[in-house]
């Protein structure tokens, strides 16, 4: 029995986080001075710190650019999608767009692209009697070559759309084993491809509820798990290949927050928390969410104080962390309005910046960072097909609906500022 395999999107960045110097002081026992009586003639071993690799995360964009998928236009413009599946290319630096590599001919758009300072990595998942496809090619898109040869009713897994973590010489994702019993759920596990021998070898096997891979830290994987109670008095049902008594089960169910080592193997629980989902956002070194009181709050990993960021005026949902600004979005007026929440100096400043888009006034999104205090944002919108450019000149005809920008600070909070639209060079 055919089932579409469709993976959703998720974005992380994962750097320090952390509470002020002396913060951090406050309330730490006396060290007590050396004696004859304490220093001992036989030394205690100082412990020895667990081997790591050098990991790091890969995910849909670079320090220079975001890469998305793209399908074609056919000739005479119909069919989305006939044309192919591309990548699209967004420069930060030149703040250009354009198609880079060979356009692929697959069964639907399930292409994710994930980059690294290095490569570009395409990988595509379709139906149970497909065979998925994991591709690596320079990050102009040449030389693309195939990594490992899958066989059918596997998948990448939902848990991987976000990124894979790399060591230089290994990807690490989640991988799925399909099944073609609705009564029998999916197999997820996490696994490291060697790129250089070519061997896959699993490293995690999440049963019954599957799990997710999050990103880096000291050397360590992010995963998830979901454990349920053993008290639970509701056994899982199974349909459509997962569970489907996910209400009844939720009371009794833990997600956690955990580091693996894939070097030594060992695992620890740095967050859980009850529910399917784990209720705070990852992102740079640490977990953060608003509380009740509407503060923003922040637990570096692998400890387990709480930092307060700031007091929020009012409830606002949190979209995004970066490096130097934290994005909000609030209510007032009847209006959604845009937040920025300077890292720096403490200051939580509305943006003003709204576009129509969709036949309604809407506030600007941001769709990523484009370096420190720079994003990539929606700017506009135009109706019907336009044309893309690849770096050889050849001409892609594409939705071309939304038109784009980079923006600092200062034009994201006046209007009065300019921001730098983003071009395409090579169409005519």
């Amino acid at each position: 029995m055919k089932k579409l395999y469709v993976p959703f999107v998720t974005l992380l960045l994962l750097t320090a986080c952390g509470a002020p110097a002396e913060e951090a002081g406050k309330g730490a026992a006396p060290v007590p001075s050396a004696t004859t009586e304490t220093a001992s003639t036989v030394a205690t071993p100082a412990p020895t710190a667990e081997p790591t690799l050098e990991l790091h995360w890969i995910d849909s964009q670079n320090s220079k650019g975001l890469y998305q998928r793209e399908p074609l236009y056919g000739e005479g413009g119909y069919g989305y999608g006939n044309g192919g599946i591309a990548a699209h290319y967004f420069d930060f630096t030149n703040a250009t767009e354009q198609i880079i590599g060979k356009p692929l001919d697959l069964e639907n758009a399930n292409l994710q692209l994930y980059a690294d300072e290095e490569f570009l990595y395409w990988s595509w998942s379709g139906m149970v009697n497909d065979t998925p496809i994991l591709l690596r090619s320079n990050l102009d898109g040449s030389n693309r070559e195939s990594l490992y040869d899958f066989p059918e009713g596997t998948a990448f897994s939902s848990g991987s759309v976000g990124g894979m973590a790399g060591d230089g010489t290994a990807l690490y994702f989640v991988y799925c084993h399909i099944s073609d019993t609705p009564t029998v759920p999916d197999d997820y596990e996490l696994v490291r491809l060697n790129t250089e021998t070519g061997t896959l070898e699993s490293l995690v096997k999440w049963e019954p509820f599957g799990g997710s891979l999050l990103g880096v830290w000291n050397g360590r994987l992010l995963i998830t798990r979901k454990t349920l109670a053993e008290e639970c008095p509701v056994e899982p049902v199974y349909d459509h290949y997962h569970v489907d008594n996910t209400e009844e089960l939720e009371p009794w169910i833990t997600t956690s927050l955990c580091a693996l080592n894939p070097l030594t193997g060992t695992e620890e629980v740095l967050y859980s928390c009850p529910g399917w989902i784990l209720d705070r956002t990852l992102a740079d070194g640490a977990l953060w969410w608003e509380d009740d009181d509407h503060r923003i709050l922040c637990r570096p990993l692998g400890t387990t104080e709480d930092t307060v960021v700031t007091q929020l005026p009012q409830a606002m949902q949190i979209m995004g962390i970066y490096s130097e600004d934290i994005w909000l979005y609030g209510q007032e007026d009847g209006k959604e309005w845009p937040y920025l929440y300077n890292r720096q100096d403490g200051t939580l400043t509305r943006s003003n910046q709204r576009r129509w888009i969709g036949g309604e006034d809407r506030a600007i999104w941001v769709m990523c960072e484009a370096g420190p205090g720079r994003y990539l944002v929606w700017d506009d919108a135009s109706t019907g097909m336009q044309q893309l450019a690849g770096a050889d000149g050849t001409q892609y005809l594409i939705d071309g609906y939304a038109r784009y920008a980079i923006a600092d600070r200062d034009s994201l909070l006046d209007t009065g500022k300019p921001m730098t639209p983003v071009t395409r060079p090579g169409v005519y």
